[in-house]
């Protein structure tokens, strides 16, 4: 499927109903966002690759409960997830 032609709305809807590639599209699409979040962080006992694999998590986890009838972008809304899950995990 074409994704880069598609809104991001449309793409964030097939992943929520259950489509793996629109779900593996946003993930690599928002990667560079999580990779630039964990810079600054420090796990204990874990590596970069931890606190990368917790932030992808995050940005699973804004995939599934983005709801667009709200007024934040999306990409605002998996900045929040992402920190939320990083945070936890430090």
């Amino acid at each position: 499927m074409e994704f880069a032609k598609m809104s991001e709305n449309d793409i964030i809807n097939l992943a929520q109903n259950k489509q793996d590639s629109a779900m593996e599209y946003l993930l690599e699409k928002y990667k560079p966002l999580v990779r630039q979040k964990t810079r600054k962080l420090f796990l204990i006992d874990g590596d970069k690759d931890d606190l990368i694999q917790e932030g992808m998590i995050g940005l699973y986890k804004a995939v599934r409960d983005y709801d667009d009838t709200k007024e934040a972008a999306f990409k605002t809304f998996a900045s929040m997830c992402i920190n939320r899950q990083l945070i936890n995990a430090v």
